[in-house]
């Protein structure tokens, strides 16, 4: 047990990928913020104050410098763990899915995100820039996009086929 605490609700542990540090949400304070402990439970926990919503999947990038998660609001963030201040990447429409994934070289997270035509589109968004892109047209549902592990490529899985139903059968391959 690392935080020994009780009637205080901490989740969705994430471990960095250089194995010091454990990432979490903790209602501690009466509002959840992401709490930093290091592994081995030593020394002070690094409180990282949050808007005040439900946060999902804390994810961590590949230089255990910066975190991605979101929120109930249908919001991306990422925060700088050294500077401790959440960024906005983007607010979703509407969905279930607010994954996000970083490239090898941390600059950069990926996530689909809904149109108005109900169809998801890739995006990228650039740390440096504190911009997001499309890739994507549009013209098909785009979802799941990740990086190999070169950065060179992105991978995403795409349906051509959604689209209205007629009669409740529904011939998309969505999940």
């Amino acid at each position: 047990n690392l935080t020994n605490t009780s009637g205080v609700a901490e989740r969705s542990p994430s471990w960095s990928p250089d194995g010091k540090w454990i990432a979490y949400f903790s209602d501690e304070s009466g509002e959840y913020e992401l709490h930093l402990r290091d592994q081995k439970a030593a020394g002070e926990v690094k409180k990282i104050k949050l808007e005040k919503s439900f946060y999902y999947s804390p994810n961590w990038s590949p230089d255990s410098k910066k975190i991605a998660f979101s929120d109930k609001r249908l919001n991306i963030w990422y925060v700088d763990v050294e500077k401790g201040t959440p960024v906005k990447v983007d607010t979703l429409s509407r969905g279930f899915s607010l994954a996000s994934n970083w490239s090898p070289d941390s600059r950069w997270l990926t996530y689909a995100k809904p149109l108005k035509s109900w169809y998801n589109a890739v995006y990228v968004y650039s740390l440096e820039d504190a911009k997001s892109h499309q890739l994507t047209d549009g013209l098909s549902d785009a979802a799941s996009p990740v990086f190999d592990r070169s950065g060179k490529y992105l991978y995403f899985t795409a349906s051509t086929d959604i689209g209205p139903t007629n009669g409740g059968l529904d011939m998309s391959t969505l999940p």
